[in-house]
């Protein structure tokens, strides 16, 4: 298997080269104020710089000077195949840690990232996760986008003592105590579409659908199960990768669910658009109450529904608005528009830039010297409470929870604008507690001490259950 490696001059001729000091400056807005980095910086500076990192000014240390000792090397497990691409959220991850490289990197050590794509299959998801520990000597796993690393590895990353985090897809990613996902996946993330639907009246029966993948059956199952507490009829349908025929598969989904009805979408953005786009042809838009799981929630999709969608889907959002002018999410656009090749704006690009910020304040809150102990880094990471973000509803904590982590659990519900953006249609609002992972998560924040006690940006929301 063949590792894909993201090194600074493979985007050299869209980021800037070295000597391209303009683009470090304007990532760095705040550079003048932040400390240059010293190997003897005391515990009180360390604080400050975490601090800094997370106040969402500037990246890292915000100093403007390239990082030039040696990297410390960061992995992770990715699918990338037809049909189910998430390439883009490590992308991003990686276009944030160049950001950090050319503001004073990690105590003036660059960050390189290295991931390995399991091709969808559970060997080489298996392989990858063993090459980046035992071959490639990587001190932490961050920004993974996979239906089947932690399924598969989760088991080996406990007994290695890594605490890994990722933007979850499979029931793992949110049941181990070692894995902590920036996201809530795509089951917590469809039930909140299905919160949405049934709040707004959707009648008789509600159909989710997704492809075809390892993950199928947990994506539906708690929109699913919320549905029928709701009082509703639910039926579940899987469609082979990449859709080939989308305008059948509107029509049937449509049928199924019946008018008034409710169908959710478990899709990354190309496939769920051709099914939203079949269904405008067909005339069926308004026929339901259609809503979506978090990656429509993406700026080329708002482009492409044009003004036929507006306000008729609802997008399960886990991060906040794109266009939110709060100071961190200002940074994630900054970073994509100076760091990154591709200026495209979406919910799994935030995912990866949300788990860079992680990483680094963990790692900048460390004794320099222990930068390449991988259990010191490993027990930075695993003691991470009350990441501020304005990203997220409520701050972000590892966890470490017996039964598992689901730290981001608070959503909002997006519409788009039918311009070309999504708006914010609901406020935060509480992801229905309807297992026992959930349950047990909402108890220890509850105890104090892991988030804050209200989310970000409340505006009400909608009522959940459980």
């Amino acid at each position: 298997m063949t590792a894909i490696a993201f090194v600074f001059v493979l985007v050299a001729a869209a980021c800037g080269s070295d000597d391209d000091s303009d683009t470090a400056d304007t990532a760095a807005p705040a550079a003048t104020e932040a400390p240059a980095a010293d190997d003897d910086m005391s515990d009180d500076m360390a604080d400050e710089h975490m601090a800094m990192d997370q106040a969402g000014d500037f990246c890292g240390l915000g100093t403007g000077e390239e990082a030039t000792d040696e990297p410390i090397v960061i992995g992770n497990v990715t699918t990338s195949v037809p049909g189910i691409d998430f390439s883009t959220g490590p992308l991003m991850m990686e276009a944030y840690f160049r950001c950090v490289n050319a503001n004073g990197g990690i105590h003036g050590r660059p960050l390189e990232m290295v991931w390995e794509n399991d091709n969808a299959t559970p060997e080489d998801a298996a392989a990858a996760a063993r090459k980046l520990i035992e071959t490639d000597g990587v001190v932490a796993l961050a920004g993974g986008f996979s239906i089947l690393d932690c399924a598969v590895n989760a088991g080996y990353y406990e007994e290695q003592g890594l605490n890994v985090i990722v933007a979850g897809v499979a029931g793992e990613c949110f049941s181990s105590p070692s894995i902590s996902a920036t996201n809530m996946g795509p089951a917590y993330s469809l039930l909140g579409a299905a919160q949405a639907v049934v709040a707004k009246g959707a009648a008789n029966k509600v159909v989710t659908v997704t492809g075809v993948s390892p993950a199928a059956e947990y994506a539906q199952s708690l929109a699913g199960a919320f549905v029928e507490q709701s009082g509703l009829e639910w039926e579940n349908v899987l469609t082979d990768l990449p859709i080939s025929d989308p305008t059948s598969v509107a029509l049937d989904l449509v049928n199924r669910a019946g008018d008034g009805g409710g169908v959710l979408l478990n899709y990354t953005p190309p496939e769920g658009l051709k099914i939203l786009k079949a269904a405008e042809e067909q005339g069926l838009i308004d026929r339901v109450l259609w809503g979506s799981s978090t990656p429509l929630n993406d700026s080329s999709v708002a482009v492409a529904l044009g003004s036929a969608w507006e306000g008729k889907i609802n997008i399960n959002a886990e991060f906040s608005l794109l266009d939110d002018p709060r100071s961190d999410i200002e940074l994630y656009r900054q970073v994509t528009a100076d760091f990154h090749e591709d200026p495209t704006l979406g919910s799994f690009q935030q995912m990866g830039f949300v788990a860079g910020r992680i990483l680094v304040h963990a790692l900048l809150g460390m004794d320099p010297a222990d930068l390449d102990d991988r259990a010191a880094v490993n027990a930075a990471i695993g003691g991470i409470k009350n990441f501020q973000t304005d990203h997220l509803c409520k701050p972000w904590y590892f966890g470490g929870l017996e039964l598992g982590n689901v730290s981001n659990n608070w959503d909002y519900n997006v519409v788009p604008d039918g311009v070309g953006a999504m708006r914010d249609d609901s406020g935060c609002f509480e992801i229905a507690a309807i297992d026992p992972i959930l349950v047990a998560v909402r108890e220890a924040e509850a105890g104090g001490g892991l988030t804050a006690d209200e989310p970000n940006n409340w505006k009400g929301g909608l009522g959940s259950q459980g």
